[in-house]
């Protein structure tokens, strides 16, 4: 069976565009069972007083306990994708302190392009050793050449992401999530489910997700965060 038991893309009133205290996200998560919960508040650079500095980030480790009324936190980021060249808009002396790194592509900070730049984008990413999981990858604006980059994410250990929010609200994301997870099952490549979510009522909200992938037998040894060991394993600068 398919299952998911912590949520490794969330965000609280720290990214400004979302409505949720920490708090509230632990108990929604308590709530629905989950085992842990990953905050990945979003990075400086989405701009417009989007979320706070990098010292937000740099202090959570210290400040954030490991376990919370008994739930595993995960402390986390949602970087941006600043240029074709795959900069991140957190400095690598950040990106070591985090337990999980997401890499995504928005367009109010870096601009869709042709697919040969996209690709490029995604392979300079997966060559970037802080990068754990690559963020909403079925996003049609920001479509590569699934094959040949999959192959990629597998060569540097990269976990790929099906984001279960993105399926109502991206274009094309429903099919794109699909046709990526076929090739993660072909290559063997991890993936996690997410709920990327806004407000605490969606935490572990993975329904979707775990509809398609049930569709097309998706291996469940591939799947991460099924459980706190596999999960904790697959992140290379988790604290263990």
């Amino acid at each position: 069976m398919i299952t998911a038991k912590i949520d490794t893309h969330t965000h609280t009133i720290a990214s400004i565009h979302a409505y949720s205290t920490l708090k509230e996200n632990i108990t929604e998560a308590k709530k629905k069972g989950l085992t842990g919960l990953a905050v990945t508040d979003h990075a400086p650079g989405l701009g417009l007083g989007d979320t706070f500095p990098k010292t937000y980030f740099g202090n959570m480790r210290k400040a954030i306990p490991k376990f919370v009324e008994g739930l595993r936190i995960f402390k986390g980021v949602e970087c941006n994708v600043l240029d074709y060249d795959g900069t991140l808009d957190l400095p690598t002396t950040t990106l070591q302190k985090m337990d999980l790194v997401i890499a995504s592509c928005h367009a109010q900070v870096v601009k869709p392009t042709t697919l040969e730049k996209q690709d490029q984008l995604w392979m300079n990413i997966a060559r970037n050793p802080y990068v754990d999981i690559i963020g909403h990858p079925g996003d049609e604006a920001f479509r590569f050449s699934f094959e040949k980059v999959i192959q990629e994410f597998k060569k540097y250990d990269k976990i790929v992401e099906i984001n279960s929010s993105s399926f109502p609200y991206r274009k094309n994301a429903r099919k794109n999530c699909q046709e990526i997870a076929l090739l993660c099952k072909k290559y063997r490549v991890k993936i996690t489910i997410s709920s990327d979510a806004h407000f605490y009522t969606e935490i572990g909200n993975f329904e979707e997700a775990l509809k398609m992938l049930e569709s097309i037998d998706f291996p469940a040894e591939l799947i991460v965060n099924r459980d706190l060991e596999s999960l904790t394993a697959a992140l290379t600068h988790c604290e263990k």
